[in-house]
């Protein structure tokens, strides 16, 4: 199905430069969205004097409103809890993120069946906001129409789909569609919301064929966002035949994507206790290699394999490494 164009007013820049995952809750606007769970590495860009005049707004959400005003309504909150969340440095900040979570969580769930139905039939702009909105649901009736939807025409209702079902992070998510769409999506920003929702539905212990293949081979996309999502999705599943391309990822260009594939290469030490030295001299080789914080993350990583720290000991770190099996 040949997709809308979603206008120049703002989908022209829609992410190809950025490293983390958008939600586009405004019909013109697209946001910034967290990395959940074990996102790492995620670049947090300051907000407009405009997105701190609207995180203050009070929060407006009542169950019983008109549709529209409901979905508006939530696309301001969604906004508030992307503004507030991305800045989470205090715990004050953490529990206001916290708080309108809980929020969407109560309203939207109370109205599922609403936002299903202007997703499927609705105008465009209430079928992007009612798409971000099922996120924040919970409901397990919202995973399939939000799958239906990865094929609609307007782009930004794929991408918070995506996102959407990354949120609900069910591990009995179907993966064929979202692997196909982070492999083959010409578009670099539904790649990358098509390889978060990958790697959340993973981590929440979902599986398929599709996924090693398509994350295999997402560690070679142009997008550095989407060669850390791929890494991280490979780590999560123990792949032993990745760790030579895992271990080249962390000369990336991109930090983002260096420190992604670190902490891949100790999902798969941990999870596969014969791996341990082959992730052992890789990271060696990494640390001797780098600066700055690669450096330090993989001088982190070999204390967290040996349960030892030898410091800056160079010769120390080579005869223990050359001792693991």
């Amino acid at each position: 199905m040949k997709r809308e164009d979603a206008g120049a007013s703002g989908v022209a820049s829609r992410l190809a430069n950025r490293e983390e995952p958008l939600v586009t809750v405004h019909s013109l606007r697209l946001l910034a969205c967290l990395f959940l769970a074990m996102c790492s590495g995620c670049a947090v860009f300051s907000s407009s004097e405009a997105d701190e005049a609207e995180a203050a707004r009070p929060i407006q959400l009542q169950a019983d409103e008109p549709i529209g005003k409901f979905l508006a309504d939530a696309d301001m909150i969604i906004a508030r809890w992307n503004l507030v969340t991305l800045k989470a440095a205090t715990p004050e900040q953490q529990r206001e993120a916290r708080l309108l979570r809980q929020v969407l969580f109560d309203r939207t769930s109370k109205r599922c069946a609403d936002l299903v139905r202007e997703l499927e039939t609705g105008p465009p702009v209430n079928r992007v906001r009612a798409a971000a909105a099922l996120g924040f649901s919970g409901a397990v009736q919202a995973q399939s129409p939000l799958l239906n939807a990865l094929g609609d025409s307007h782009p930004d209702v794929v991408n918070n789909s995506l996102m959407a079902l990354a949120l609900l992070g069910r591990a009995d998510t179907p993966l064929d569609a979202i692997c196909k769409l982070s492999e083959f999506d010409p578009d670099a920003a539904t790649r990358s919301q098509a390889a978060f929702a990958m790697r959340s539905i993973v981590n929440a212990g979902g599986s398929g064929d599709c996924a090693r293949g398509a994350a295999r081979r997402g560690l070679i996309d142009s997008e550095a966002f989407v060669r850390s999502q791929c890494a991280l999705t490979l780590g999560l599943l123990a792949d032993r035949d990745s760790l030579p391309a895992l271990a080249d990822l962390m000369f990336d260009k991109s930090v983002h994507v260096a420190s992604a594939a670190i902490q891949a290469m100790l999902l798969l030490a941990d999870k596969e206790k014969d791996e341990r030295g082959r992730v052992a001299r890789a990271l060696l080789a990494a640390h001797q290699r780098s600066k700055g914080t690669i450096a330090e993350l993989t001088m982190d990583g070999l204390v967290s394999i040996s349960e030892v720290n030898y410091g800056s000991d160079m010769r120390l770190w080579t005869e223990w490494a050359e001792r693991m099996p």
